[in-house]
């Protein structure tokens, strides 16, 4: 027997246009054959429900659609989930969008707003879903294949992953075919939980990781970077700092960086509610793998901002007067001491950068973190 894989598309705006519900099934069915055709030695299954939630007309937020679209794909024990909709798009960083795909949920969004109905509408449907489902399956923008950039969304063609598009995607499918953790035992303790579901797809996560750029959070989340700043300077201008600094050793400054990451890291994850996805209770393995993440995601984030500082310090103390630093030292000050400093500094902006980053708006941070790109 094939394995199977599950596509949920949920329509949430209330359609009455029985033409453009057709469209869609049409759309359904394209998707359907294309990637049936594409990976034979899968079995696809793409039950589409209608919800109603929203009038067809208005602009909604494509975060509210990927939660709800998550809801749906937790309760029906879907792999993925397409979220629907006739709507606009409200979009956060580009001038317009037609889809948001979140890998991190496995969830995408994706509005026929703009499609041409004078113009294969469900062909046009049926491509953008192909390249959303792309990025949920970990595969990047490229120059063939439905992982063109859709800029040109009416010039769209249906046509089918490359040879090797699909060598990555049928490793992603098999993994999530497989039996979900919570199938196999009854009983599962909380860590154990977890750390079964990193183990299950270790390389699919960090991929996902890698693909949010935690990296460029620092220059995102800039309400705490700023915080951090201010932090920064009262601790440069203050010669008790580097007298307290540059006596540090070595491992207490490793063991205060991992424990400023980690701290850091659960007091955004906690204060701005980013573990609380889904309404569903219980162990389920999708939303384990989304919640490590996120998780993961914000804590390498955390880590870059640490590192960020601490280059400016050093930067700062190789400028700063060298006869100032040395009379607030009572010595020469050595690049062992600077940076030992730059870690203690950016120790300690770190950790007042965590309570600027519980100023950040929640639906700011979730966006940066379940955001794959704005189509």
């Amino acid at each position: 027997m094939k394995p199977l894989v599950s596509i949920g598309w949920i329509l949430l705006s209330d359609v009455t246009d029985s033409s453009l519900l057709r469209e869609y099934e049409r759309a359904i069915a394209k998707v359907r054959d294309a990637v049936s055709n594409d990976f034979p030695e899968l079995s696809w299954e793409m039950p589409f429900v209608r919800r109603r939630r929203y009038p067809p007309h208005g602009a909604l937020d494509p975060l509210d659609l990927l939660e709800a679209g998550l809801l749906e794909k937790t309760k029906n024990k879907w792999d993925y989930a397409i979220v629907l909709v006739s709507n606009e798009l409200q979009p956060r960083y580009r001038i317009s969008t037609i889809g948001v795909p979140s890998s991190a949920l496995e969830v995408a969004v994706l509005s026929s707003s703009e499609i041409d109905n004078n113009d294969n509408p469900d062909e046009q449907i049926a491509m953008l879903a192909l390249h959303l489902l792309g990025h949920l399956w970990g595969l990047s923008h490229d120059d063939e294949g439905p992982m063109m950039p859709p800029e040109d969304y009416k010039s769209l063609k249906l046509c089918g992953f490359s040879e090797r598009q699909k060598e990555k995607v049928a490793q992603r499918l098999r993994e999530v075919s497989d039996e979900r953790l919570e199938e196999r035992e009854a009983k599962w303790g909380h860590l154990s939980f977890y750390w079964s579901t990193f183990w299950t797809d270790p390389g699919g996560i960090l991929k996902d990781v890698r693909d949010y750029s935690p990296w460029s959070l620092p220059i995102k989340m800039s309400r705490m970077t700023a915080a951090t700043a201010v932090s920064m300077i009262f601790i440069l201008m203050g010669s008790e700092s580097w007298e307290i600094g540059i006596h540090f050793s070595p491992y207490l400054l490793f063991v205060g960086t991992v424990l400023a990451v980690v701290g850091a890291t659960i007091f955004i994850f906690a204060g701005q509610n980013l573990g609380q996805i889904s309404r569903e209770t219980g162990y389920r393995e999708q939303l384990s793998r989304t919640k490590i993440v996120v998780f993961t995601t914000l804590m390498q984030g955390m880590f870059f901002l640490w590192l960020l500082f601490m280059f400016f310090v050093i930067v700062v103390g190789l400028v700063f007067p060298r006869d100032i630093l040395n009379s607030w030292l009572g010595q020469k000050l050595t690049l062992t001491q600077l940076f030992k400093f730059a870690s203690f500094a950016g120790i300690l902006g770190l950790l007042a950068g965590a309570v600027g980053g519980n100023l950040e708006e929640e639906e700011e941070i979730k966006a940066d973190l379940f955001y794959d790109e704005e189509t």
